[in-house]
């Protein structure tokens, strides 16, 4: 596994909550991928940010956030060497292997490709190309409903960041990521996206802890529910302009 390659620890003030078993509790979130999660100016921020930040706020705990590649963070939670994984998307696979909490907003994830791109239509026309995308996606579900998960070869960067420069120089076909984060970083190496499909659905975000780990479990979501209650999560969505749960 590799080595921390970014953490800050978040320290609080106890609430009234019992502290001893989420202290120093290592959470993992990825790299390059604004707004949600990202390094700007040297500090760790996002929106998965501010609401982990907000929980064990209320809890009276430590935390200490350890930013890897999204691929690192997936395995090290699997494994029992990160607690919580911040802001992971709740999909049918991923239940499988993880918890989730309640989830606290949602993501419309999209398959893009350079506006430039003319023939490029659908996706069958993807076959033999190579995307960018993570595993367990939501494209990887539709590329099984049309027969064709083993004849596009869906490829992981490092981050969503890295992913937007191949696409920026021809280096894969096409990208799949949530809008907003395609959005914002477009905009960031000034070239024009179309979307190529998209899933009828949102999908629910939430935080995410090995399985099993039913007393973090029901923390968190007694946390979570506190602040829907009184006004946090909403302060923070609009903060971020974050789709909330409909």
């Amino acid at each position: 596994m590799k080595k921390l390659l970014q953490s800050a620890i978040i320290s609080v003030t106890a609430l009234g909550f019992n502290s001893a078993a989420l202290a120093d509790a290592q959470a993992g979130m990825a790299t390059g991928y604004p707004p949600y999660q990202f390094l700007y100016q040297g500090e760790l921020t996002g929106f998965d940010v501010a609401v982990a930040n907000a929980i064990y706020d209320k809890l009276g705990e430590r935390l200490t956030l350890n930013q890897y590649d999204w691929d690192n963070v997936v395995s090290l939670l699997r494994y029992g060497e990160l607690d919580i994984a911040i802001g992971m998307e709740k999909t049918n696979v991923r239940q499988q292997y993880f918890s989730f909490s309640t989830p606290y907003y949602e993501r419309q994830t999209a398959l893009f490709i350079l506006e430039s791109n003319k023939a490029i239509e659908n996706v069958r026309q993807l076959v033999g190309k190579r995307i960018s995308g993570d595993r367990h996606s939501v494209l990887e579900a539709h590329l099984r409903e049309l027969g064709l998960r083993d004849a596009i070869r869906v490829e992981q960067a490092d981050s969503k960041k890295d992913a937007m420069a191949q696409l920026a120089v021809g280096e894969v076909e096409a990208v799949i990521m949530p809008r907003r984060v395609a959005n914002y970083l477009a905009a960031q190496y000034g070239i024009q996206l179309k979307v190529l499909w998209q899933p009828n659905e949102a999908t629910p975000v939430a935080m995410a802890v090995t399985k099993g780990n039913d007393q973090l479990l029901q923390k968190l979501n007694q946390v979570i529910t506190l602040l829907e209650q009184d006004g946090t999560l909403e302060r923070l969505r609009k903060q971020w302009d974050i789709t909330p749960i409909r």
